[in-house]
């Protein structure tokens, strides 16, 4: 029995560990590099957060996100903000995958990889608001974002997201469940 199982993992092969430190943001914004990139028109905005809940509108708006910690960037009127986190990328990566949603406000999203002194944009989209009003949930759903690694196989490299708006109010976008 015990050489059967050991057969069934040698074929399977080893299993692969996430390239990504603290995916989750269940230690805070641990492994993470945090820049407030500018200020905006509001003052005390961006906020780079790791929140362990949502709040009250949004909770039911993404059931999926109850209970789990993820990463806020919080950038009204102008306000701009950035993660980073530097990492190898496996010989064989595969896709760079995570979640995203935003609140009422259109936010713009950045995923751009460092590699040595030169910045690589890969995607730029806008957040799905969940949020239709500050008591009502849109339409859309929360969005997998997956990224082909390739071109970077086997570099040191950072991975940063940075998040920008013009709106005032619920102006953020969130990020969880990273994988590469």
């Amino acid at each position: 029995m015990a050489a059967t199982a050991a057969l069934s993992l040698a074929l399977a092969g080893p299993a692969r560990a996430n390239a990504i430190y603290n995916p989750s943001f269940t230690q805070g914004l641990e492994g993470w590099k945090a820049v407030a990139q500018a200020k905006g028109t509001l003052p005390g905005y961006p906020h780079i957060l790791a929140l362990k809940r949502l709040f009250a509108p949004m909770r039911k708006c993404d059931r999926s996100q109850r209970g789990h910690a993820f990463l806020q960037l919080n950038v009204p009127a102008g306000a701009a903000a950035f993660v980073e986190q530097g990492i190898i990328v496996p010989v064989h990566p595969g896709h760079l995958r995570f979640r995203t949603w935003g609140g009422r406000a259109a936010v713009k999203v950045r995923v751009s990889i460092l590699s040595g002194p030169f910045l690589h944009p890969q995607l730029t989209f806008t957040a799905p608001a969940l949020l239709a009003s500050p008591t009502s949930c849109s339409k859309l759903r929360p969005r997998t974002v997956s990224l082909n690694m390739d071109r970077f196989a086997g570099q040191a490299v950072a991975l940063r997201i940075r998040a920008t708006s013009q709106g005032t109010e619920a102006a953020f976008a969130d990020f969880d469940s990273f994988e590469l």
